[in-house]
């Protein structure tokens, strides 16, 4: 800055000049905030979708009989079975 400029020119100058060293040295912060709220929405996105399977879930579980559930377990029963005597398919 020229030594013949006014006292105001030079605060001004100053002023911008700190002005723009705060905006740069808080851009990172910035961003990485961005990217943390980003992330948790992203979670949320999961969240809610796990709650809606895990009450899918629950409805049946508690929606079926006692009879109905003997039924399923031995039907899952046989079909575990089934795949672990089942051979492996050879070209």
């Amino acid at each position: 800055m020229a030594e013949d400029s006014s006292e105001i020119v030079k605060e001004q100058s100053e002023s911008v000049a700190a002005a723009n060293l705060k905006v740069m040295g808080d851009g990172p912060a910035f961003y990485g905030n961005l990217a943390y709220q980003l992330s948790l929405d992203g979670l949320s996105g999961w969240r809610t979708i796990n709650q809606a399977i895990v009450g899918k879930v629950a409805e049946a579980i508690i929606g079926t009989q006692p009879s109905e559930g003997g039924a399923d377990v031995a039907a899952l029963q046989q079909l575990m079975k089934g795949a672990q005597t089942t051979p492996p398919v050879t070209p």
